[in-house]
């Protein structure tokens, strides 16, 4: 369960949400500017709420009134960043099982999960290469394996098909519908593309400015 009840600023950006993600997927749809991104990060703990309260899974995890901010990496969310945001510096099976590692999952766990993953994604072949040597499809592949790995409590998806190719995007859609519904947590997936939204989600929120 996600709750957002609040005022997001960033920057000079501010609007207020109110928004309630059961066990489900829901899209968020809207034009450039209408703060999609921005209660993404705000629901991962990169950006804290102005105002109001956030909730995930029934734990408040941001609260500006109580002086209550869980981090980041207390949340357990599992989040597809919109530019991949690979750490540049490991390759793409240390990168997919980062956040099992956060969690104390030992190594040898962590990368044999990781690895099963980026053969699920189609990008085993690539697991000892470094990040920054990645194309952009590869890049988005091992950011959802690296989102959707272990047992995330909620799971934030923003343009995660972007990169994609035509010919793959089928198939990486079911993939990521398919795991999305046997974690069985609050999902959020943001995109420009209505028809991606409508074959993955299952509600959709339409945000204009």
């Amino acid at each position: 369960m996600i709750s957002v009840h609040g005022i997001v600023e960033v920057g000079t950006f501010s609007r207020e949400f109110s928004l309630d993600v059961g066990n489900e997927i829901v899209g968020m749809f809207g034009a450039n500017g209408s703060g999609k991104t921005s209660v993404l990060r705000t629901i991962a703990g990169l950006c804290p709420l102005a105002q109001g309260e956030l909730r995930v899974n029934d734990e408040l995890t941001d609260a500006p009134a109580k002086n209550i901010f869980v981090l980041p990496e207390m949340r357990n969310i599992g989040m597809v960043f919109q530019d991949h945001s690979l750490f540049p510096f490991m390759t793409a099976i240390e990168n997919a099982s980062f956040p099992l590692q956060m969690r104390g999952v030992k190594r040898a766990t962590a990368v044999k999960m990781a690895a099963e993953m980026l053969e699920q994604f189609g990008v085993a072949h690539i697991a000892q290469h470094m990040a920054p040597t990645l194309s952009g499809g590869q890049s988005q592949r091992v950011a959802i394996a690296r989102a959707l790995i272990g047992s995330p409590s909620a799971v934030l998806l923003d343009e995660p098909l972007s990169a994609i190719d035509e010919e793959s995007r089928e198939s990486v859609r079911n993939h990521i519908r398919e795991h999305l519904v046997r974690l069985g947590v609050s999902a959020i997936v943001v995109s420009h593309d209505r028809a991606e939204l409508d074959h993955l989600c299952t509600r959709i929120e339409n945000y204009t400015r």
